[in-house]
């Protein structure tokens, strides 16, 4: 055991080599010299009495033993990070992790979490955003936010609101609109994440696969909401993201058709979470704001 302890150091150091691809780089990683990871390295060797890397022209690579070692040993920090985690969790029962797609943090919960605070003042949040919907599984996450039929056997779901997608743009650009054919003229405003919202609500208009003349494609629903706002054009929003300004009078609807689907948003966890401390006080409060 205390052969291990004093080899507990050069491991670290030598699976940091391995995973970052050379001496420099894990260096750079472990912010300490080159000269420090190769001592260390060589000091794991001496201590085994076995030869983990080998020159290969100006760059090292693993020998069979080598490779052997980094492999389990990678699995094995690997599971002691994710018992740490575990534990640290276990120890702070009062914070619940979510993953969610940036628009929806931005436009929808976030606004909302004063609310949550105000009753539930004790509970840390961490709210992590992804880049792709396919990415929204719970992993290491408490809840995850899913756009979809709400049909997944594998967690439990709670309904916050139904799709509605409605033309939005600032009251200026609003003038120049009067019918949904007007939008065709208009500049439209495009969420990579949802290009399917104007073909959408199109085809609810009556205008099948009309194509507009001028358009313009952002990242994202909070910034093609935040370029309507700015005058640039016109964006299709969800109705659930735009009730702030629609109240206060930013956004406005040009055209009152809304145009609604058979899919919703929905709050999905572990089941074994649902009723549980504090996951189920989230649950509650964040029904009674949808």
């Amino acid at each position: 055991m205390h052969k291990l302890r004093n080899l507990l150091g050069p491991l670290r150091v030598f699976d940091a080599v391995h995973r970052a691809g050379g001496v420099s780089r894990a260096a750079e990683l472990l912010h300490v010299t080159p000269g420090a990871v190769s001592l260390q390295v060589k000091q794991l060797e001496s201590a085994i009495g076995i030869e983990l890397f080998r020159k290969s022209g100006r760059e090292i690579e693993l020998t069979d033993a080598g490779r052997q070692l980094a492999t389990r040993l990678a699995d094995l920090f690997d599971r002691i990070e994710m018992l740490i985690e575990d534990v640290t969790v276990a120890g702070n029962p009062r914070r619940l992790r979510m993953k969610v797609l940036p628009s929806f943090a931005i436009k929808w919960l976030v606004p909302r979490l004063t609310g949550f605070y105000a009753l539930h003042s004790d509970i840390d949040i961490e709210i992590a955003t992804v880049v792709r919907a396919e990415d929204l599984h719970l992993g290491n996450s408490d809840f995850v936010v899913r756009h979809g039929d709400g049909q997944w056997n594998d967690v439990h779901v709670d309904h916050l609101f139904d799709e509605a997608f409605v033309p939005v743009c600032s009251p200026a650009v609003a003038k120049t609109i009067h019918s949904p054919a007007d939008l065709l003229e208009a500049k439209l405003l495009h969420s990579m994440m949802r290009p399917e919202g104007w073909p959408t609500w199109f085809s609810a208009a009556g205008l099948g696969t009309a194509q507009a003349a001028h358009n313009m494609t952002l990242a994202n629903a909070a910034l093609c909401l935040q370029a309507a706002a700015d005058g640039l054009g016109v964006a299709m929003a969800q109705m659930a993201y735009v009730s702030d300004e629609l109240a206060s009078g930013k956004l406005v609807r040009p055209v009152d058709l809304i145009a609604r689907t058979d899919l919703g948003y929905y709050l999905a966890c572990d089941p074994g979470k649902a009723q549980v401390e504090p996951f189920r006080s989230f649950r509650k409060w964040i029904r009674t704001v949808c």
